[in-house]
């Protein structure tokens, strides 16, 4: 949902480009790069390779943190863009892969941003409610989405924290396997309790922070 087709340009590369010579380079590093700024508070990062296998490698050791940032990578042969979400075919914003995210130097709380990876998570309006009776007395109140891990990450929907309020993206969830994931006991009846609510384990996330049962974040 982040990409956004940018305008093309008037130049091609190996011409005359902003007044300099933009030849296609065996590297990025070794590529010119241009920052192209739009009225409207798009950025894109563009640079020149000779291959789209070069173009992907870059890609995918590049992480993009921000809203409406994009970086390109053009070739002989298509252009490619990362942005916070996926890496993508810039002619029709088709998903080429999701990256992986790098983990912070350090956990750091934010109630926008996940707390290990620092990418920014997005209130959701649509999921499943583990119990819907907000007076049955439960250590807690979860929910999680109806949608598949991928396309939660693609949303840039998130989670947050039941007690600190930090945020949480599924992507690190995804990544780290079992990793702050629990099932609770939490919600079993106790003999003679006929309240409806659900009488199985559930599988909670936990926070990155506080290691507190997460909820879809949905403010």
């Amino acid at each position: 949902m982040w990409w956004r087709r940018r305008r093309q340009p008037t130049y091609e590369p190996g011409t005359e480009a902003y007044g300099k010579w933009r030849p296609y380079a065996d590297t990025v590093e070794g590529s010119a790069t241009v920052v192209d700024r739009k009225d409207n508070g798009q950025v894109y990062e563009v640079s020149w390779v000779k291959t789209e296998a070069v173009a992907l490698e870059y890609l995918r050791r590049r992480d993009v943190r921000q809203e409406r940032y994009y970086m390109i990578v053009e070739t002989p042969y298509r252009n490619l863009g990362r942005d916070m979400v996926m890496i993508f075919d810039e002619a029709d914003g088709a998903l080429i892969e999701i990256p992986e995210r790098t983990p912070l130097p350090e956990l750091t709380a934010s109630p926008n941003h996940c707390a290990r990876c620092g990418y920014p998570i997005l209130p959701c309006a649509h999921f499943e409610v583990s119990c819907d009776d907000p007076d049955c007395g439960h250590p807690w109140h979860t929910a999680d989405f109806a949608q598949t891990a991928d396309e939660v990450i693609r949303a840039g929907m998130g989670y947050r924290c039941t007690k600190c309020r930090s945020g949480a993206c599924r992507a690190c969830y995804e990544a780290t396997g079992g990793e702050n994931l629990a099932t609770t006991h939490g919600f079993l009846l106790e003999p003679g309790d006929e309240r409806p609510h659900p009488a199985d384990e559930i599988m909670l996330r936990l926070c990155w922070i506080c290691r507190s049962p997460v909820t879809v974040f949905d403010e």
